[in-house]
Protein backbone atom coordinates (compact mmCIF):
# COMPACT_ATOMS: atom_id res chain seq x y z
CA UNK A 1 0.00 0.00 0.00
CA UNK A 2 1.21 3.48 -0.71
CA UNK A 3 1.48 6.14 1.91
CA UNK A 4 -1.71 7.99 0.96
CA UNK A 5 -3.53 4.37 1.41
CA UNK A 6 -2.56 3.73 4.21
CA UNK A 7 -3.22 6.92 5.85
CA UNK A 8 -7.20 6.61 4.19
CA UNK A 9 -7.41 3.30 5.98
CA UNK A 10 -6.59 4.68 9.37
CA UNK A 11 -8.79 7.88 8.78
CA UNK A 12 -11.89 6.02 7.07
CA UNK A 13 -11.52 2.72 8.75
CA UNK A 14 -11.56 1.25 5.36
CA UNK A 15 -14.89 3.01 4.05
CA UNK A 16 -13.16 5.22 1.38
CA UNK A 17 -14.20 4.72 -2.59
CA UNK A 18 -12.00 6.21 -4.41
CA UNK A 19 -13.58 7.94 -7.39
CA UNK A 20 -12.45 9.67 -10.43
CA UNK A 21 -10.13 6.99 -11.39
CA UNK A 22 -10.85 7.34 -14.93
CA UNK A 23 -8.76 11.00 -15.21
CA UNK A 24 -5.69 11.13 -16.65
CA UNK A 25 -3.36 13.20 -18.67
CA UNK A 26 -0.06 11.61 -20.80
CA UNK A 27 2.20 14.05 -21.46
CA UNK A 28 0.70 17.34 -22.78
CA UNK A 29 3.28 19.56 -24.08
CA UNK A 30 5.64 16.98 -24.94
CA UNK A 31 8.27 17.94 -22.23
CA UNK A 32 11.95 17.88 -22.57
CA UNK A 33 13.71 16.76 -19.67
CA UNK A 34 16.78 14.09 -18.89
CA UNK A 35 14.04 11.57 -18.62
CA UNK A 36 10.97 12.03 -20.84
CA UNK A 37 7.64 12.93 -18.59
CA UNK A 38 5.78 9.82 -20.77
CA UNK A 39 8.66 7.65 -19.66
CA UNK A 40 8.40 8.95 -16.09
CA UNK A 41 4.68 8.35 -16.16
CA UNK A 42 4.97 4.70 -17.26
CA UNK A 43 7.11 3.90 -14.38
CA UNK A 44 5.38 5.45 -12.09
CA UNK A 45 1.60 3.86 -13.10
CA UNK A 46 3.13 0.91 -14.30
CA UNK A 47 1.65 -1.16 -11.26
CA UNK A 48 -1.94 0.98 -11.16
CA UNK A 49 -2.49 2.62 -14.40
CA UNK A 50 -5.02 5.37 -12.61
CA UNK A 51 -2.63 6.38 -10.21
CA UNK A 52 -1.81 10.29 -9.98
CA UNK A 53 -0.70 12.85 -7.82
CA UNK A 54 -3.68 13.17 -5.77
CA UNK A 55 -6.74 10.17 -4.48
CA UNK A 56 -10.57 11.77 -4.01
CA UNK A 57 -13.31 9.75 -3.22
CA UNK A 58 -16.48 9.02 -0.53
CA UNK A 59 -16.07 7.59 2.93
CA UNK A 60 -17.32 7.84 6.03
CA UNK A 61 -15.62 9.48 9.50
CA UNK A 62 -17.31 8.87 12.79
CA UNK A 63 -20.80 8.95 12.21
CA UNK A 64 -20.60 11.35 9.26
CA UNK A 65 -20.20 10.65 5.38
CA UNK A 66 -17.65 12.79 3.86
CA UNK A 67 -15.90 13.54 0.15
CA UNK A 68 -11.65 13.19 0.74
CA UNK A 69 -9.22 14.88 -1.44
CA UNK A 70 -5.79 13.16 -0.15
CA UNK A 71 -2.70 13.80 -1.75
CA UNK A 72 0.03 11.14 -3.00
CA UNK A 73 2.99 12.18 -2.30
CA UNK A 74 4.73 9.41 -4.02
CA UNK A 75 3.46 10.55 -7.05
CA UNK A 76 5.31 13.52 -8.65
CA UNK A 77 5.86 14.69 -4.69
CA UNK A 78 2.25 15.17 -4.85
CA UNK A 79 2.60 17.70 -7.23
CA UNK A 80 -0.62 19.72 -9.31
CA UNK A 81 -0.89 18.30 -12.81
CA UNK A 82 -3.88 18.98 -14.94
CA UNK A 83 -5.78 15.34 -13.98
CA UNK A 84 -4.86 15.85 -10.39
CA UNK A 85 -6.16 19.49 -10.57
CA UNK A 86 -9.63 17.78 -12.36
CA UNK A 87 -9.60 14.86 -9.59
CA UNK A 88 -9.61 17.89 -6.71
CA UNK A 89 -12.00 20.10 -8.54
CA UNK A 90 -14.49 17.12 -9.26
CA UNK A 91 -14.33 16.05 -5.60
CA UNK A 92 -15.77 19.49 -4.05
CA UNK A 93 -18.56 19.34 -7.31
CA UNK A 94 -19.40 15.92 -5.96
CA UNK A 95 -19.50 16.80 -2.72
CA UNK A 96 -21.96 19.51 -2.91
CA UNK A 97 -24.14 17.15 -5.40
CA UNK A 98 -24.24 14.94 -2.50
CA UNK A 99 -24.09 17.67 0.67
CA UNK A 100 -20.87 16.58 2.04
CA UNK A 101 -18.30 17.63 3.69
CA UNK A 102 -14.87 17.78 2.63
CA UNK A 103 -11.77 16.50 3.88
CA UNK A 104 -8.61 17.67 2.12
CA UNK A 105 -5.34 16.36 3.22
CA UNK A 106 -2.48 18.12 1.76
CA UNK A 107 1.39 16.63 0.86
CA UNK A 108 2.55 18.47 -2.67
CA UNK A 109 5.95 19.69 -3.75
CA UNK A 110 3.36 22.68 -5.73
CA UNK A 111 2.30 22.81 -9.32
CA UNK A 112 3.89 20.08 -11.49
CA UNK A 113 6.36 22.05 -14.12
CA UNK A 114 6.26 19.27 -16.64
CA UNK A 115 2.40 20.05 -17.59
CA UNK A 116 3.14 23.91 -17.32
CA UNK A 117 0.46 26.47 -17.37
CA UNK A 118 -2.18 24.24 -18.18
CA UNK A 119 -1.74 22.09 -15.10
CA UNK A 120 -1.10 25.89 -13.22
CA UNK A 121 -4.55 27.34 -14.37
CA UNK A 122 -6.09 23.67 -12.83
CA UNK A 123 -5.63 26.16 -9.62
CA UNK A 124 -8.83 28.25 -10.72
CA UNK A 125 -11.05 25.22 -11.95
CA UNK A 126 -10.30 23.99 -8.29
CA UNK A 127 -11.20 27.62 -6.69
CA UNK A 128 -14.79 27.74 -8.58
CA UNK A 129 -15.52 24.39 -7.19
CA UNK A 130 -14.61 25.27 -3.89
CA UNK A 131 -16.79 28.03 -4.03
CA UNK A 132 -19.83 26.17 -4.95
CA UNK A 133 -19.59 23.87 -2.04
CA UNK A 134 -18.87 26.92 0.54
CA UNK A 135 -21.79 28.93 -0.75
CA UNK A 136 -23.75 25.15 -0.44
CA UNK A 137 -23.11 25.80 3.29
CA UNK A 138 -20.84 22.69 3.40
CA UNK A 139 -18.05 22.79 5.91
CA UNK A 140 -14.25 21.49 4.74
CA UNK A 141 -11.51 21.14 7.24
CA UNK A 142 -7.52 20.66 5.43
CA UNK A 143 -4.77 18.74 7.21
CA UNK A 144 -1.28 19.82 5.86
CA UNK A 145 1.22 17.37 5.86
CA UNK A 146 5.13 17.81 5.50
CA UNK A 147 6.04 19.34 2.58
CA UNK A 148 2.60 21.53 2.05
CA UNK A 149 4.05 24.20 -1.00
CA UNK A 150 2.93 25.85 -3.68
CA UNK A 151 0.00 25.54 -6.16
CA UNK A 152 -1.54 23.36 -4.29
CA UNK A 153 -1.34 24.35 -0.79
CA UNK A 154 -3.06 28.07 -2.12
CA UNK A 155 -5.79 26.51 -4.50
CA UNK A 156 -6.37 23.77 -1.61
CA UNK A 157 -4.50 23.33 1.20
CA UNK A 158 -5.89 26.68 2.96
CA UNK A 159 -8.97 26.93 1.82
CA UNK A 160 -11.09 25.16 4.73
CA UNK A 161 -13.17 26.12 7.59
CA UNK A 162 -10.17 24.95 9.79
CA UNK A 163 -6.87 24.40 8.83
CA UNK A 164 -4.56 21.60 10.80
CA UNK A 165 -1.19 20.59 10.21
CA UNK A 166 1.13 17.58 11.54
CA UNK A 167 4.13 18.19 13.60
CA UNK A 168 6.89 19.51 12.09
CA UNK A 169 5.30 20.12 8.32
CA UNK A 170 7.28 22.85 6.50
CA UNK A 171 4.58 25.14 4.80
CA UNK A 172 5.34 27.58 2.11
CA UNK A 173 3.72 29.13 -0.97
CA UNK A 174 7.90 28.85 -2.22
CA UNK A 175 9.88 26.26 -1.40
CA UNK A 176 13.44 27.17 0.47
CA UNK A 177 15.07 25.59 -2.07
CA UNK A 178 13.84 27.67 -4.76
CA UNK A 179 14.07 31.04 -2.81
CA UNK A 180 17.94 30.11 -2.24
CA UNK A 181 18.13 29.80 -5.81
CA UNK A 182 16.66 32.41 -7.82
CA UNK A 183 17.11 35.09 -4.83
CA UNK A 184 20.36 33.84 -3.51
CA UNK A 185 18.36 33.85 0.33
CA UNK A 186 18.71 31.67 3.07
CA UNK A 187 15.09 30.41 4.79
CA UNK A 188 15.15 28.66 7.80
CA UNK A 189 12.90 25.66 8.23
CA UNK A 190 11.73 26.73 10.77
CA UNK A 191 10.63 29.88 9.63
CA UNK A 192 7.93 27.92 7.49
CA UNK A 193 7.30 25.29 9.95
CA UNK A 194 3.77 24.24 11.20
CA UNK A 195 4.78 25.49 14.66
CA UNK A 196 5.51 29.26 13.55
CA UNK A 197 2.53 28.83 11.25
CA UNK A 198 0.44 28.30 14.52
CA UNK A 199 1.69 31.11 16.04
CA UNK A 200 0.97 33.57 13.40
CA UNK A 201 -2.50 32.63 13.32
CA UNK A 202 -2.58 30.30 9.48
CA UNK A 203 -3.35 27.27 10.82
CA UNK A 204 -5.28 26.43 13.76
CA UNK A 205 -4.01 23.59 15.43
CA UNK A 206 -1.12 20.96 15.30
CA UNK A 207 -2.63 17.41 15.00
CA UNK A 208 -0.76 14.40 15.62
CA UNK A 209 -1.94 11.48 12.50
CA UNK A 210 -2.79 9.36 15.06
CA UNK A 211 -5.52 11.53 16.35
CA UNK A 212 -6.41 13.07 13.12
CA UNK A 213 -9.63 10.37 12.85
CA UNK A 214 -10.93 11.39 16.07
CA UNK A 215 -10.10 14.92 16.02
CA UNK A 216 -12.28 15.39 12.39
CA UNK A 217 -15.10 13.18 13.70
CA UNK A 218 -15.63 15.38 16.52
CA UNK A 219 -15.50 18.10 14.73
CA UNK A 220 -18.19 17.43 12.07
CA UNK A 221 -20.10 15.96 14.97
CA UNK A 222 -20.64 20.22 15.44
CA UNK A 223 -19.86 21.38 12.17
CA UNK A 224 -22.26 19.14 10.60
CA UNK A 225 -25.84 19.44 12.19
CA UNK A 226 -28.08 16.14 12.10
CA UNK A 227 -31.17 18.11 10.65
CA UNK A 228 -29.39 19.04 7.19
CA UNK A 229 -30.78 22.19 5.20
CA UNK A 230 -32.79 21.22 2.25
CA UNK A 231 -30.30 22.14 -0.77
CA UNK A 232 -33.66 23.51 -2.52
CA UNK A 233 -34.21 26.51 0.35
CA UNK A 234 -30.26 27.00 0.99
CA UNK A 235 -29.46 30.48 -0.95
CA UNK A 236 -26.81 32.20 -0.22
CA UNK A 237 -25.53 32.16 -3.75
CA UNK A 238 -26.07 30.87 -7.43
CA UNK A 239 -27.40 27.85 -8.10
CA UNK A 240 -24.43 25.42 -8.58
CA UNK A 241 -22.69 24.51 -12.10
CA UNK A 242 -25.01 22.72 -13.78
CA UNK A 243 -22.13 22.01 -16.22
CA UNK A 244 -21.82 17.89 -17.35
CA UNK A 245 -18.32 16.70 -15.34
CA UNK A 246 -17.20 15.61 -18.77
CA UNK A 247 -17.90 19.22 -20.48
CA UNK A 248 -15.04 20.66 -22.47
CA UNK A 249 -16.66 24.34 -22.98
CA UNK A 250 -14.58 27.16 -22.85
CA UNK A 251 -14.66 30.51 -23.94
CA UNK A 252 -17.95 32.91 -23.31
CA UNK A 253 -18.05 36.44 -24.88
CA UNK A 254 -18.99 37.28 -28.42
CA UNK A 255 -17.65 40.56 -28.25
CA UNK A 256 -15.88 41.39 -31.53
CA UNK A 257 -12.11 42.21 -30.85
CA UNK A 258 -9.20 42.37 -33.18
CA UNK A 259 -7.94 39.41 -34.87
CA UNK A 260 -5.35 37.08 -32.77
CA UNK A 261 -1.75 38.02 -33.58
CA UNK A 262 0.31 35.00 -34.67
CA UNK A 263 2.23 32.79 -32.06
CA UNK A 264 4.77 34.70 -30.00
CA UNK A 265 7.81 33.24 -28.86
CA UNK A 266 7.80 32.34 -25.19
CA UNK A 267 11.23 33.73 -23.90
CA UNK A 268 11.05 36.82 -25.98
CA UNK A 269 7.79 37.30 -24.54
CA UNK A 270 9.27 37.27 -20.90
CA UNK A 271 12.17 39.43 -22.19
CA UNK A 272 9.90 41.96 -23.30
CA UNK A 273 7.89 41.96 -20.41
CA UNK A 274 10.09 42.82 -18.41
CA UNK A 275 11.35 46.11 -20.16
CA UNK A 276 10.56 49.05 -18.34
CA UNK A 277 9.23 50.73 -21.20
CA UNK A 278 5.71 48.90 -21.21
CA UNK A 279 2.22 49.18 -20.74
CA UNK A 280 0.58 49.18 -17.04
CA UNK A 281 -2.19 50.00 -15.28
CA UNK A 282 -1.07 53.99 -14.78
CA UNK A 283 -1.01 54.17 -18.40
CA UNK A 284 -3.93 52.23 -19.34
CA UNK A 285 -5.82 54.52 -16.89
CA UNK A 286 -3.89 57.69 -18.46
CA UNK A 287 -5.36 56.32 -22.07
CA UNK A 288 -8.99 56.21 -21.08
CA UNK A 289 -8.82 59.87 -19.84
CA UNK A 290 -9.72 58.47 -16.57
CA UNK A 291 -8.25 59.85 -12.77
CA UNK A 292 -7.71 56.64 -9.80
CA UNK A 293 -9.56 57.88 -7.17
CA UNK A 294 -7.52 55.28 -4.84
CA UNK A 295 -8.80 52.66 -2.61
CA UNK A 296 -6.22 52.28 0.52
CA UNK A 297 -5.46 49.65 2.31
CA UNK A 298 -6.54 46.74 4.25
CA UNK A 299 -8.36 48.13 6.95
CA UNK A 300 -6.03 46.41 8.87
CA UNK A 301 -3.19 49.39 9.44
CA UNK A 302 -1.42 48.44 6.10
CA UNK A 303 -1.08 49.50 2.72
CA UNK A 304 0.95 47.98 -0.45
CA UNK A 305 1.50 50.57 -2.61
CA UNK A 306 2.62 48.14 -5.35
CA UNK A 307 -1.01 46.58 -5.44
CA UNK A 308 -3.19 49.86 -6.67
CA UNK A 309 -6.58 49.82 -6.42
CA UNK A 310 -9.58 52.28 -6.99
CA UNK A 311 -12.55 54.09 -9.12
CA UNK A 312 -11.69 54.73 -12.76
CA UNK A 313 -14.06 55.52 -15.92
CA UNK A 314 -13.26 53.01 -18.84
CA UNK A 315 -15.47 54.88 -22.20
CA UNK A 316 -17.68 56.40 -19.89
CA UNK A 317 -18.59 53.33 -18.17
CA UNK A 318 -17.71 53.35 -14.47
CA UNK A 319 -15.42 50.59 -12.85
CA UNK A 320 -13.56 49.63 -10.13
CA UNK A 321 -10.24 48.95 -11.40
CA UNK A 322 -7.24 46.68 -9.51
CA UNK A 323 -3.60 45.73 -11.09
CA UNK A 324 0.00 45.81 -10.42
CA UNK A 325 2.07 49.16 -10.17
CA UNK A 326 5.60 48.80 -11.71
CA UNK A 327 7.73 50.33 -9.12
CA UNK A 328 11.83 50.12 -10.69
CA UNK A 329 10.09 49.37 -14.02
CA UNK A 330 8.81 45.87 -13.27
CA UNK A 331 5.70 44.43 -11.69
CA UNK A 332 5.39 44.25 -8.48
CA UNK A 333 5.93 41.57 -5.94
CA UNK A 334 2.88 42.61 -3.46
CA UNK A 335 2.49 41.47 0.34
CA UNK A 336 -0.48 39.17 1.59
CA UNK A 337 -1.55 42.57 2.98
CA UNK A 338 -1.81 43.47 -0.93
CA UNK A 339 -4.06 40.92 -1.71
CA UNK A 340 -6.45 41.49 1.46
CA UNK A 341 -6.74 45.41 -0.32
CA UNK A 342 -7.77 43.71 -3.30
CA UNK A 343 -10.04 41.76 -1.51
CA UNK A 344 -11.51 44.53 -0.11
CA UNK A 345 -12.24 46.55 -3.61
CA UNK A 346 -13.80 43.58 -4.46
CA UNK A 347 -16.25 43.75 -2.08
CA UNK A 348 -16.57 47.41 -2.59
CA UNK A 349 -17.42 47.03 -6.56
CA UNK A 350 -20.02 44.42 -5.47
CA UNK A 351 -21.76 46.30 -3.04
CA UNK A 352 -22.33 49.14 -5.40
CA UNK A 353 -22.53 46.85 -8.22
CA UNK A 354 -19.83 47.93 -10.44
CA UNK A 355 -18.03 46.02 -12.81
CA UNK A 356 -14.23 45.43 -11.93
CA UNK A 357 -11.53 45.11 -14.31
CA UNK A 358 -7.83 43.80 -12.92
CA UNK A 359 -4.37 44.35 -14.04
CA UNK A 360 -1.81 41.81 -14.18
CA UNK A 361 1.44 42.61 -14.42
CA UNK A 362 3.95 40.83 -11.18
CA UNK A 363 7.46 39.28 -10.79
CA UNK A 364 5.24 36.40 -8.33
CA UNK A 365 3.60 36.55 -5.28
CA UNK A 366 7.01 37.44 -3.22
CA UNK A 367 8.97 35.17 -1.62
CA UNK A 368 10.42 34.62 1.85
CA UNK A 369 9.62 34.23 5.87
CA UNK A 370 8.57 37.55 6.00
CA UNK A 371 5.38 37.28 3.37
CA UNK A 372 5.23 33.55 4.19
CA UNK A 373 4.61 34.88 7.54
CA UNK A 374 1.69 37.08 6.84
CA UNK A 375 -0.51 34.30 5.11
CA UNK A 376 0.55 34.67 1.52
CA UNK A 377 -0.68 31.17 0.40
CA UNK A 378 -4.33 31.61 1.87
CA UNK A 379 -4.20 35.49 0.92
CA UNK A 380 -3.85 34.39 -2.77
CA UNK A 381 -6.62 31.55 -2.92
CA UNK A 382 -9.01 33.93 -0.73
CA UNK A 383 -8.77 36.55 -3.49
CA UNK A 384 -9.32 33.81 -5.69
CA UNK A 385 -12.55 32.88 -4.47
CA UNK A 386 -13.42 36.10 -3.68
CA UNK A 387 -13.10 36.86 -7.86
CA UNK A 388 -14.98 33.62 -8.17
CA UNK A 389 -17.99 34.31 -6.27
CA UNK A 390 -18.64 38.27 -7.54
CA UNK A 391 -22.04 38.76 -8.55
CA UNK A 392 -20.64 41.72 -10.57
CA UNK A 393 -19.06 41.69 -14.56
CA UNK A 394 -15.08 41.10 -14.13
CA UNK A 395 -12.62 41.92 -17.43
CA UNK A 396 -8.45 40.76 -16.06
CA UNK A 397 -6.24 42.01 -18.62
CA UNK A 398 -2.82 40.09 -18.75
CA UNK A 399 -0.16 43.22 -19.30
CA UNK A 400 2.82 41.80 -19.33
CA UNK A 401 4.58 39.19 -16.60
CA UNK A 402 2.22 36.33 -15.23
CA UNK A 403 4.40 34.74 -12.78
CA UNK A 404 2.94 32.39 -10.63
CA UNK A 405 0.56 32.79 -7.89
CA UNK A 406 0.51 36.50 -7.47
CA UNK A 407 -0.68 36.55 -11.19
CA UNK A 408 -3.51 34.19 -11.36
CA UNK A 409 -5.28 35.63 -7.92
CA UNK A 410 -6.09 38.85 -10.39
CA UNK A 411 -7.40 36.35 -13.39
CA UNK A 412 -10.48 35.00 -12.71
CA UNK A 413 -12.32 37.19 -14.99
CA UNK A 414 -16.30 36.70 -16.96
CA UNK A 415 -13.78 37.95 -19.91
CA UNK A 416 -9.85 37.94 -19.99
CA UNK A 417 -7.94 39.87 -22.96
CA UNK A 418 -4.00 39.93 -23.38
CA UNK A 419 -1.27 41.94 -24.52
CA UNK A 420 0.60 40.43 -27.16
CA UNK A 421 3.61 40.14 -25.13
CA UNK A 422 2.02 38.97 -22.01
CA UNK A 423 2.63 35.39 -20.28
CA UNK A 424 1.73 33.20 -17.68
CA UNK A 425 3.57 30.69 -15.99
CA UNK A 426 3.65 28.40 -12.78
CA UNK A 427 6.48 30.77 -11.16
CA UNK A 428 8.79 32.37 -13.21
CA UNK A 429 11.39 30.28 -15.60
CA UNK A 430 14.25 31.11 -13.47
CA UNK A 431 12.30 29.63 -10.53
CA UNK A 432 11.41 26.19 -13.08
CA UNK A 433 14.33 25.62 -14.08
CA UNK A 434 15.75 25.71 -10.50
CA UNK A 435 12.73 23.18 -9.50
CA UNK A 436 13.89 20.78 -11.72
CA UNK A 437 18.02 21.30 -12.30
CA UNK A 438 18.84 23.20 -9.10
CA UNK A 439 20.00 25.87 -11.43
CA UNK A 440 18.47 29.32 -13.06
CA UNK A 441 20.10 28.00 -16.37
CA UNK A 442 17.52 25.99 -17.87
CA UNK A 443 14.89 29.49 -17.64
CA UNK A 444 14.45 29.96 -21.93
CA UNK A 445 13.93 26.40 -22.06
CA UNK A 446 11.38 26.09 -19.56
CA UNK A 447 9.15 28.50 -20.48
CA UNK A 448 9.06 27.51 -23.96
CA UNK A 449 8.07 24.46 -22.88
CA UNK A 450 5.16 25.29 -20.82
CA UNK A 451 2.52 26.86 -22.96
CA UNK A 452 3.35 29.89 -21.29
CA UNK A 453 2.74 33.06 -24.74
CA UNK A 454 -0.37 34.53 -25.34
CA UNK A 455 -1.20 32.18 -28.40
CA UNK A 456 -1.18 29.14 -26.40
CA UNK A 457 -3.19 30.98 -23.45
CA UNK A 458 -5.86 31.27 -26.18
CA UNK A 459 -5.97 27.81 -26.94
CA UNK A 460 -5.88 26.62 -23.44
CA UNK A 461 -9.87 28.47 -23.43
CA UNK A 462 -8.06 30.92 -20.30
CA UNK A 463 -7.32 33.70 -22.80
CA UNK A 464 -10.70 34.84 -24.50
CA UNK A 465 -8.86 38.09 -26.95
CA UNK A 466 -5.51 39.19 -27.76
CA UNK A 467 -4.70 42.50 -28.35
CA UNK A 468 -1.98 43.22 -30.69
CA UNK A 469 1.04 45.67 -29.45
CA UNK A 470 1.48 49.21 -31.01
CA UNK A 471 4.34 51.20 -31.68
CA UNK A 472 3.99 53.26 -28.72
CA UNK A 473 3.10 52.15 -24.87
CA UNK A 474 0.36 54.96 -25.46
CA UNK A 475 -0.46 53.14 -28.53
CA UNK A 476 -0.62 50.04 -26.81
CA UNK A 477 -2.45 51.32 -23.86
CA UNK A 478 -5.18 53.02 -26.01
CA UNK A 479 -6.41 49.59 -27.91
CA UNK A 480 -6.42 48.04 -24.54
CA UNK A 481 -8.71 50.63 -23.44
CA UNK A 482 -11.19 49.66 -26.49
CA UNK A 483 -10.77 46.43 -25.90
CA UNK A 484 -11.66 46.93 -22.17
CA UNK A 485 -14.56 48.80 -22.89
CA UNK A 486 -15.98 46.46 -25.59
CA UNK A 487 -15.70 43.52 -22.93
CA UNK A 488 -17.86 45.47 -20.26
CA UNK A 489 -20.70 46.12 -23.18
CA UNK A 490 -21.26 42.61 -23.94
CA UNK A 491 -21.68 41.62 -20.67
CA UNK A 492 -24.00 44.06 -19.75
CA UNK A 493 -26.59 42.10 -21.45
CA UNK A 494 -26.16 39.21 -19.28
CA UNK A 495 -27.63 38.85 -15.31
CA UNK A 496 -25.80 38.12 -12.36
CA UNK A 497 -26.41 34.64 -12.10
CA UNK A 498 -25.77 33.85 -15.94
CA UNK A 499 -22.34 35.71 -15.78
CA UNK A 500 -21.29 33.77 -12.40
CA UNK A 501 -22.92 30.47 -14.01
CA UNK A 502 -20.73 31.06 -17.46
CA UNK A 503 -17.63 32.30 -15.73
CA UNK A 504 -17.22 29.74 -13.59
CA UNK A 505 -18.40 26.94 -16.17
CA UNK A 506 -15.75 28.05 -18.50
CA UNK A 507 -12.91 28.09 -15.70
CA UNK A 508 -13.92 24.49 -14.75
CA UNK A 509 -13.66 23.20 -18.49
CA UNK A 510 -9.53 24.74 -18.69
CA UNK A 511 -7.27 22.01 -19.75
CA UNK A 512 -9.71 19.06 -20.25
CA UNK A 513 -8.36 18.92 -24.02
CA UNK A 514 -5.26 17.11 -22.22
CA UNK A 515 -7.33 15.14 -20.06
CA UNK A 516 -8.21 11.36 -20.93
CA UNK A 517 -11.14 9.91 -19.89
CA UNK A 518 -11.25 6.12 -19.48
CA UNK A 519 -15.46 5.68 -20.58
CA UNK A 520 -15.50 2.10 -18.45
CA UNK A 521 -14.59 3.43 -15.43
CA UNK A 522 -16.92 6.97 -15.83
CA UNK A 523 -20.34 5.53 -14.46
CA UNK A 524 -20.38 7.58 -11.22
CA UNK A 525 -19.63 10.81 -13.03
CA UNK A 526 -21.96 9.88 -16.26
CA UNK A 527 -25.12 9.05 -13.67
CA UNK A 528 -24.74 12.62 -11.86
CA UNK A 529 -24.66 14.56 -15.13
CA UNK A 530 -27.97 12.27 -16.18
CA UNK A 531 -29.43 13.37 -12.76
CA UNK A 532 -29.86 9.20 -11.98
CA UNK A 533 -28.32 8.65 -8.70
CA UNK A 534 -27.80 11.74 -5.96
CA UNK A 535 -25.08 10.11 -4.22
CA UNK A 536 -22.59 7.49 -4.79
CA UNK A 537 -22.81 4.88 -1.76
CA UNK A 538 -19.31 4.71 0.07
Amino acid sequence: MTEAEQLLERLTRGSFLELSREVLTTDPLSFDDRVSYTERLERLQAEDRSAEAVRVGFARIGDHEVAVVCSEYGFMAGTLGIAAGERVARAFVLATAARRPVIGICRSGGTRMQEGTPAFIKMLSIGAAISEHREAGLPCLNYLMDPAMGGALAAWGTQGHLVWAEPGASIALTGPRVVEAVAGRHVPLAEVSAETALERGHIDDIVEPEALQSRIAAWLDIATPRQQVDPSTHETGPQASTEPLNSTSTTHDDSPHPQEPQSPDAWRSVIRSRQRDRPSIETVIEAADSALVEIRGDRQGRDDRGLLAGFIRIRDQPAVAIGFGRPGGRGAEVKPYGYQKARRAVRIATELGLPLVSFIDTQGAGTGPDVEAEGLAHGVGALIRELLGARISTVAVLLGEGSGAGAIALLPADTVIALEHAWLAPIAPEASSAILYRNTARAEQMVRGQAADTAALHREGLVDHTVPEGPTVQCSAQRLVDAVARSLQALHSLTASERLLRRRAAIRSLARQHLTIREEDSVIADAFNRGQVSEPTA
